[in-house]
């Protein structure tokens, strides 16, 4: 008897386990709604576990540290070096000159510039590649200029650039060299390569006990250490079922997947781009350098007439929504007297009082990353000033949105929200993260809306493929809410540059990422901002958050559009 009781207690347990994991490998989980974006009703979105065989290069990666020894073992096809043993550009033997050098031009007058790249042995190189930064300026004048038109790279050692002289004064030339030709080399292999360089942790609570794991775009995340390497690898997979967009966490042992709670960039933060590089290809990357110049590069420009003191047109159209052509010039403009001069549409330079009558009856809607978030904090700090209406965080990290300004008087109301995953902002619960293409969808479409959108800060650590799919799902929520509503104008800003040490967010990567913007954007009913020469050539160089005076004059062009005739 007590034979038989044993045999049905064990038949039992193991019907209970077989239960268990059944119910484990087909979990789903709701995730929790937000009162201020209304979540679609239905199945709520998939939260499986897969259980995956170890990558080979995961089984031999066992460092607790960051150094990465076993990965470049492990992975050698991500490290082929083909030009790193060749003599590197360097800054300090590389030069330029103004090959149409006077001493004195007339305004709208247009130099040339040739650069000249050598190598540490002041040899001329004989491939190109490089990748410089070119500007004039006159701090007297408050002026500022990129060139016209991309750099010209004539593939043996030697590079053009072009500068309309746009103001009157004096005008001095000035070019950095970011990086080496062969740093561009390894920073694109390594990206490609490597489309999950940057580390995030995933707070699992459950029964009163809470847990760290790593969580990323891929399950092949490149982490500094896993409980089991040796066997396999369980993964829940948060990947959201209406715009496809992949998020994986490693499940920790006990906590079922519906616990993740909480998301953030790891305290270490990325894995270095140069731990993920040979030793020799370390020493290509430095602090940009200003190029010494072969020759005169300060100049006088005087103006054709007693009243006349920049070059532009007489008289530049109003600047119209939606006109986000194929082929538009690169080049978007310059500054004068601290305001930016646009080559496209005549600017107008808005007051607060100006702002208020603008955005009277509108409700705003910023998307996006920090960059835009300045954009909106920008206005409500603005505001706030005159004490003109009052501002509400929703959320303990502000950094993540919601965070709401109205305006009674006015009837104004400005939201601002950060996007979803990938998200480098730490510790924010995974109840406030939402999609933008999820956002568009839920955004009301009643006339007087007004959406800016900024997403691309963040995509430095993926590659362009995935940053080219996530736009796909942006453009896509784009025409459905413009199918709701036509008359809801839509602004995409692009990235702006940042720090210039930086690699491992390099402006390398964000001009390559603005690119794949510019190309997806080209032909929708949107209109663009187009930021990047309002920083590479900005007195105040170059910050991952623009200077004020940036800012004021970002949100001037875009108001531009949205009130071209309030001035």
């Amino acid at each position: 008897m007590k034979h038989i009781r044993y045999v049905l207690f064990l038949l039992l347990a193991i019907g209970v386990l077989i239960l268990y994991y059944t119910n484990v490998t087909v979990e789903r989980n709701k995730s929790p709604q937000r009162l201020l974006w209304n979540h679609h009703k239905g199945p709520p979105p998939s939260v499986e576990i897969h259980h995956l065989p170890a990558p080979e290069w995961l089984k031999s990666y066992t460092s607790t540290s960051l150094t990465i020894p076993s990965l470049r073992k492990a992975y050698p096809s991500a490290f082929g070096y083909q030009d790193i043993w060749t003599l590197p550009t360097k800054a300090t033997t590389s030069s330029f000159k103004i090959t149409n050098y006077r001493s004195q031009f007339s305004l709208c007058d247009t130099i040339t510039v040739e650069i000249v790249a050598r190598d540490v042995s002041n040899r001329i190189k004989s491939t190109g590649g490089d990748y410089f930064f070119a500007n004039i300026y006159d701090f007297d004048s408050r002026a500022s200029s990129p060139p016209d038109g991309d750099i010209v790279d004539h593939q043996n050692g030697t590079y053009t650039v072009k500068f309309t002289l746009r103001w009157a004064g004096t005008v001095k030339v000035t070019v950095f060299l970011v990086h080496p030709s062969e740093a561009v080399n390894s920073l694109r292999r390594v990206r490609d390569y490597f489309p999950a360089r940057q580390i995030f942790i995933g707070k699992f609570k459950s029964n009163n006990q809470t847990t760290k794991t790593f969580c990323h775009v891929t399950t092949h995340m490149y982490v500094e250490h896993f409980e089991n390497t040796s066997g396999h690898v369980e993964f829940c997979n948060f990947t959201d079922s209406k715009t496809g967009s992949p998020w994986f966490c490693i499940k920790p042992a006990g906590f079922p997947c519906s616990s993740y709670e909480q998301h953030s960039q790891t305290e270490k933060g990325a894995i270095p781009i140069l731990h993920l590089m040979h030793p020799r290809e370390r020493r290509l990357f430095e602090r940009p350098v200003r190029l010494h110049s072969f020759g005169a590069n300060v100049f006088r420009v005087t103006s054709k007439g007693p009243t006349r003191s920049t070059c532009l047109p007489h008289k530049l159209p109003r600047c119209i929504m939606g006109r986000n052509k194929k082929g538009s010039v690169p080049t978007s403009g310059y500054y004068y007297k601290e305001s930016w001069e646009s080559f496209n549409c005549k600017l107008s330079h808005f007051a607060i009082r100006d702002i208020k009558l603008c955005l009277q009856n509108r409700v705003v809607y910023f998307l996006g990353d920090s960059t835009i978030r300045q954009w909106f904090t920008y206005l409500a700090e603005s505001f706030d000033n005159t004490k003109f209406g009052n501002r509400y965080v929703y959320n303990a990290n502000y950094r993540m949105g919601d965070d709401i300004w109205r305006s009674k008087d006015n009837n104004i109301t400005m939201n601002y929200h950060h996007h979803g995953f990938p998200n480098m902002i730490k510790w924010v619960n995974t109840t406030d993260m939402h999609y933008m293409a999820n956002m568009i969808d839920e955004l009301p479409a009643h006339t007087g809306t007004i959406i800016f959108i900024s997403i691309a800060a963040h995509f430095t650590i993926t590659n362009l493929d995935f940053y080219r799919t996530r736009l796909l799902s942006v453009k896509q929520a784009i025409k459905r809410l413009q199918t709701r509503n036509a008359d809801v104008p839509v602004f995409i800003k692009t990235a702006n540059t940042r720090d210039m040490d930086l690699i491992d967010e390099s402006n390398w990567f964000l001009d390559q990422i603005n690119g794949v913007l510019r190309e997806e954007m080209a032909g929708m009913n949107v209109t663009l901002i187009d930021v990047w020469d309002m920083t590479t050539c900005h007195w105040t160089m170059f910050h991952v958050h623009p200077s004020e005076e940036i800012l004021k004059n970002e949100i001037d062009m875009a108001l531009s559009y949205v009130c071209p005739s309030i001035l």
